[in-house]
């Protein structure tokens, strides 16, 4: 033990520290094809394991900043640094800061000159990064995505065992991630936590939790990259997030108070992010009950829709009943403002269900229904998700035996759509209230079309028109 330390002592002493810091410097940024610089004089450490620090540490790409760390900590292995190579066995990042920028000519901030480069094999125990940030942002579309108080540790990190190789296919490693926060334009995530573990071009991300939409959430993600595109599967559940977290872009969300559970299970595969979208299928589910609306009355705005010149049935089954996917829809085309229409009243949604069947990047209506004191509103038809269109989509007021007294169809783009007039079967002109009064009457006396069949229940027969 005591020859050990005396060898180290000596080593460094002909070495020198700050030799050791520019070998290091060379070889990330060999690595990185990126310019690696510390800002301080390195350090030696030699227990428990012999190591240098780098302080003030910061990557260059050009012109651009990529990253900075504060400290940088790596465990060396001692023979090979003798003969003037550097191996690493560990790595310790204090807070990093990294950014990484796609310019408006499509080029990202961190890309190198394209090179071939030899297969080596990278093998480290454990790789620790504490109090991270990153912000990703795009020039192009003005999105940003920030990570921030990102902590990782990755234990029994290899890869690059065959020159050449698939990185994906050789990397092998376990992962513990904590984040305190994520933020995806308007949607924060916080406490996000999740354990990884991948192997041989395949990879499971187990356990997930997280804070979204004021709820609580839990996933799984599996990816698995072994044949010639990759394939993926996503499981998702989130309890008791608010509904006016998840519409938050809608001028009435705030007005809205009420809680749902949300959950998604998707398949994809592909190599872009356009054949992810077209492959993308499975199903994805929103049901809440009890939904106060402090500032719209749906009923209200039901009864008085004949005389409305600027209200459709559109706008109530749109904004509601497309659930989890709502949010896409208010991105584009902004739905009229019910608020102005309903004159401030106040209304309740006792139940919501939006069930989607998604094949091929196009969400299908499968069970997708609401029911307020008074009336039952459902919806058909598809959203098409890869041209961003509406496919045969009808609103319709249901009766007690599921079918429709007033009916509306809407197509084309989210964002500029096409809604048709409103249909009010068996071309009855009077009222609305006495509309859909005599409606049922000759309902009793005759089958019709259901046009809905699902799980939301009608209002007690005592509260219909």
């Amino acid at each position: 033990m005591i020859l050990a330390v005396i060898v180290l002592v000596i080593f460094t002493l002909l070495f020198g520290a700050n030799i050791i810091k520019s070998r290091i410097e060379a070889t990330a940024s060999k690595a990185l094809g990126m310019d690696v610089r510390g800002g301080g004089g390195g350090k030696v450490s030699y227990f428990p394991v012999f190591s240098a620090s780098l302080a003030d540490v910061t990557v260059k790409n050009g012109g651009f900043d990529v990253a900075t760390v504060a400290n940088v900590k790596i465990g060396l292995k001692l023979l090979p640094l003798i003969t003037g190579r550097v191996r690493i066995s560990r790595m310790e990042l204090v807070k990093p800061v990294i950014s990484i920028v796609r310019q408006k000519n499509g080029k990202l901030n961190i890309e190198t000159q394209r090179g071939k480069r030899p297969g080596k094999r990278v093998d480290l125990k454990k790789l620790a990064v504490s109090q991270g940030s990153l912000l990703y942002t795009n020039l192009q579309s003005g999105g940003e995505i920030e990570w921030e108080g990102f902590d990782i540790m990755v234990g029994n990190l290899s890869a690059g065992r065959t020159a050449g190789g698939d990185l994906l296919k050789t990397l092998s490693f376990t992962d513990d991630i904590r984040c305190r926060m994520i933020r995806v334009g308007n949607f924060t995530l916080t406490d996000l936590a999740m354990k990884v573990a991948g192997g041989e071009g395949v990879f499971d991300v187990n356990h997930a939790s997280k804070q979204l939409l004021g709820g609580t959430g839990s996933g799984t993600l599996h990816a698995d990259f072994t044949g010639t595109e990759p394939h993926f599967r996503i499981i998702l559940a989130v309890s008791r997030l608010k509904l006016q977290d998840l519409l938050q872009e809608s001028p009435n969300a705030k007005s809205m108070e009420g809680l749902a559970d949300l959950s998604a299970d998707l398949t994809a595969k592909g190599k872009t992010a356009l054949e992810v979208k077209r492959s993308l299928s499975g199903q994805v589910s929103l049901n809440g009950e009890n939904i106060v609306l402090n500032s719209v009355d749906i009923d209200g705005l039901i009864s008085a829709i004949q005389q409305s010149r600027r209200f459709n049935l559109v706008d109530v089954g749109a904004f509601f009943l497309a659930g989890p996917l709502g949010p896409v829809l208010n991105r584009g085309y902004r739905f009229a403002d019910l608020y102005q229409e309903s004159r401030g009243g106040k209304g309740v949604i006792a139940k919501l269900v939006s069930v989607w069947k998604v094949g091929n990047g196009v969400a299908e209506a499968v069970d997708v229904a609401m029911a307020t004191k008074e009336r039952r509103i459902a919806m058909k038809g598809g959203l098409n998700f890869l041209d961003n269109r509406f496919e045969d989509a009808v609103v319709a007021v249901v009766d007690q035996d599921g079918c429709a007294v007033l009916t509306q169809k809407v197509r084309g783009p989210f964002g500029s759509p096409e809604i048709g007039t409103i249909n009010i079967l068996r071309s009855l002109t009077s009222p609305v209230m006495s509309l859909v009064k005599k409606a049922l009457k000759l309902f009793e006396s005759g089958p019709c079309d259901v046009f809905y069949s699902g799980s939301v229940a009608p209002p007690e027969p005592a509260k219909l028109p």
